[in-house]
């Protein structure tokens, strides 16, 4: 009798799930194709090297990142691609994103996520925005995206890259973004953090993932590869920062700090 394809993917990281956190608000993982759909109606098969047009948030907020678009604007599925586990490619065109409106005073983002040595300078994995622009000079906050004249990742407040964390081009790495309302610490791999002050009082009504979103975003696409996301409407404890930075190490073969 055949195995049951659920016994041949990989396992799960120990049993700790990201909801058993407080304040989890948005959760896209995309080594779970039963999340995803070829188009932007809702899940469905997906192919491996084909278009992915919808991701379910399984935070249970129903933030659902689509594109609705041509498929060339949609990443791709690589169904192998990050320690046996499936991972979205982004060719530097490519985005998902959502409508979705919340107030933050605080924030925690992780993202699974490769750079190419290509990618264009404030080129974003994730973004958030308010009604109009996500990259303005008022001090609005990236989370994460590509240093404007180096590899790193970094954020953007107040006109310029800050929290930088320089980074290996082609190598994956867990990138994480805390704001406590009033500093950024940006890290890589759980390491020691890169901070900045700035204030976080901000209505959001929109995120996106491999790209920004405004009168920029053409000019601010993802490079390269991004296995999960995981965002919190509140500055973790570092107890809680660990211990998401390990499950994800532990899932996506990453030595962590």
């Amino acid at each position: 009798m055949p195995m049951s394809p659920r016994l041949l993917r990989p396992r799960a990281a120990g049993g700790f799930s990201p909801k058993t956190i407080a304040g989890l608000l948005g959760w896209w993982d995309f080594s779970d194709t039963a999340m995803m759909g070829p188009t932007s109606s809702g899940v469905g098969s997906v192919s491996n090297n084909g278009p992915v047009k919808y991701v379910a948030d399984k935070s249970g907020n129903g933030i659902h990142m689509t594109q609705s678009g041509a498929d060339s604007a949609a990443p791709t599925l690589i169904s192998s691609g990050q320690n046996g586990r499936a991972v979205l490619g982004f060719d530097g065109g490519d985005s998902l994103n959502a409508n979705y409106t919340i107030t933050l005073t605080g924030e925690t983002v992780f993202q699974v996520i490769r750079m190419a040595s290509g990618a264009t300078s404030f080129a974003r994995s994730f973004s958030q925005s308010d009604s109009g622009e996500d990259f303005s000079t008022s001090g609005h906050y990236i989370p994460i995206l590509r240093n404007v004249t180096q590899a790193a990742i970094a954020s953007f407040a107040g006109g310029a890259n800050v929290g930088a964390q320089l980074v290996t081009t082609g190598n994956m790495v867990i990138a994480s973004s805390q704001h406590t309302g009033s500093v950024i610490s940006n890290r890589i791999n759980g390491g020691t953090a890169a901070t900045f002050s700035n204030a976080l009082n901000k209505t959001f009504t929109r995120f996106a993932i491999g790209n920004g979103i405004g009168a920029t975003a053409s000019t601010a696409f993802w490079q390269d590869r991004i296995c999960e996301t995981v965002v919190y409407s509140r500055s973790l404890t570092d107890a809680e920062r660990v211990s998401v930075t390990r499950w994800l190490g532990t899932k996506w073969g990453i030595t962590v700090a």
